[in-house]
C-alpha cells in the first residue's frame, strides 16, 4: 500500500495553464527519510483539447529550478480532464523512483502538443501559500529556463513507499563444534 508523503493540496485560489512551450512546476523537498515515488497526484482541468499532458519528476540546481532529464514521467489523456475551472484530483502513475532524503525534486507539467488557447490549467495558491518546501515555476521555453514565483504553490501530492534496506550478512569462523 503506498503512502502520501510530500504534498501542498488547500487553499487554491487560481490556476496556472501549460501549452506547447510554456510548462509549470512546483519544487518540493522530501522529508528526512527517503522514499519511493510511484504517483503524483495533481489538481487540474482543461480548456479546449490539450492532448497528452506529461507529468515528470526532475532533480533541481543550485538555484532550486527544474534540471536535467526527467527522473521519472507518467501521461494523462489531457481530453478527459474536467472543464470545471474549480479542478479535480487525478492520480498520474509514474515509474517507481527513489528519493533521496532532504532533497529538492520539481514535477514539471507540459503539454506539448496543446496549441493557446487549449490548454490544462493546474490549480494552486496565488498570493497565500503557506507550503515551504518549495515553490511554483515557469517555463516559456520548453523548459530551457525557468523562472520561480515565491508567491504561488501548486496543488501536489507525492504518493511512494518506504525505501527498504537490505539486512547485513557477516560471516564469521566457526567455533565450539564439539570435534573433540
Amino acid at each position: 500500500m503506498t503512502t502520501q508523503y510530500e504534498y501542498y493540496n488547500t487553499g487554491d485560489n487560481q490556476y496556472v495553464q501549460s501549452f506547447s512551450t510554456l510548462w509549470q512546476a512546483q519544487t518540493f523537498t522530501t522529508g528526512a527519510v527517503g522514499h519511493t515515488v510511484t504517483s503524483i497526484k495533481l489538481k487540474l482541468c482543461r480548456y479546449g483539447s490539450p492532448g497528452t499532458v506529461t507529468i515528470g519528476l526532475r532533480a533541481t540546481d543550485g538555484s532550486g529550478h527544474p534540471t536535467g532529464a526527467d527522473l521519472t514521467s507518467g501521461t494523462i489523456d489531457g481530453n478527459s480532464l474536467t472543464t470545471n475551472l474549480a479542478g479535480a484530483w487525478y492520480e498520474i502513475t509514474v515509474t517507481e523512483y527513489p528519493l533521496n532524503a532532504t532533497t529538492k525534486y520539481a514535477i514539471v507539467v507540459r503539454a506539448p502538443s496543446a496549441g493557446d488557447p487549449n490548454c490544462v490549467f493546474w490549480r494552486m495558491n496565488r498570493g497565500s501559500p503557506t507550503y515551504s518546501g518549495g515553490l511554483e515555476e515557469e517555463s516559456s521555453n520548453s523548459g530551457g529556463s525557468w523562472t520561480a514565483h515565491s508567491d504561488e504553490d501548486c496543488m501536489f501530492e507525492v504518493w511512494g513507499n518506504a525505501l527498504v534496506t537490505a539486512p547485513t550478512v557477516t560471516t564469521q569462523a566457526a567455533t565450539n563444534l564439539g570435534l573433540d
